[in-house]
């Protein structure tokens, strides 16, 4: 299968253990109604990994850390709400797969085998940020952990990943799958 390229990545991933959500005709039928989902979800080694890619550097110029950090008693900036989005109803729709709902039905038809069935999950959202960014990306992690720390609860995940580009293509879990696209 040719490599899937996207937000300057190119991802070859693990043949028969890999989806996407906008791939299936499940996902498709409920898009339209506020369901965001993670870009790319595989199986490996007894884990289900679900990873969003987000690269921001075609904004750099009007990005700030206010679209990405919130502030007491300011609404959250949309950038974040959005992360928060997509990871909240992957995990949503994974679990609505593995309890057998009637649309998770539809939905374990359209998934590799070894993915229809209950396992650890682990979350990974990996970003390109402006080098001006760059130092807030712990300070972005640690936010989006303790707004999704009750959610990642419920599905029996620790936390959430949160790791830049540079660290995604070199880590040894990625490394064999995901590349920086020329």
């Amino acid at each position: 299968m040719p490599p899937y390229i996207e937000s300057g990545l190119s991802l070859n991933l693990p043949t028969g253990l890999h989806f996407r959500f906008a791939d299936t005709a499940a996902y498709n039928a409920v898009k339209g109604q506020s369901v965001k989902e993670m870009d790319f979800a595989w199986v490996d080694s007894g884990k289900l990994f679900l990873l969003e890619v987000r690269s921001y550097t075609q904004v750099s110029k009007t990005l700030s850390l206010t679209d990405f950090v919130p502030v007491k008693g300011q609404p959250e900036p949309l950038r974040f709400s959005t992360l928060i989005d997509k990871v909240t109803d992957s995990v949503l729709m994974i679990l609505a797969t593995w309890a057998n709902t009637d649309w998770g039905q539809q939905l374990k038809t359209e998934l590799p085998a070894a993915a229809q069935s209950r396992m650890p999950l682990k979350l990974v959202i990996a970003v390109e940020l402006p080098p001006a960014l760059t130092i807030h990306l712990q300070g972005l992690r640690d936010s989006l952990n303790a707004r999704l720390r009750g959610r990642a609860a419920l599905a029996d995940v620790g936390r959430v990943v949160l790791i830049d580009y540079a660290r995604l293509t070199s880590d040894p879990v990625f490394k064999g799958f995901v590349a920086l696209h020329p």
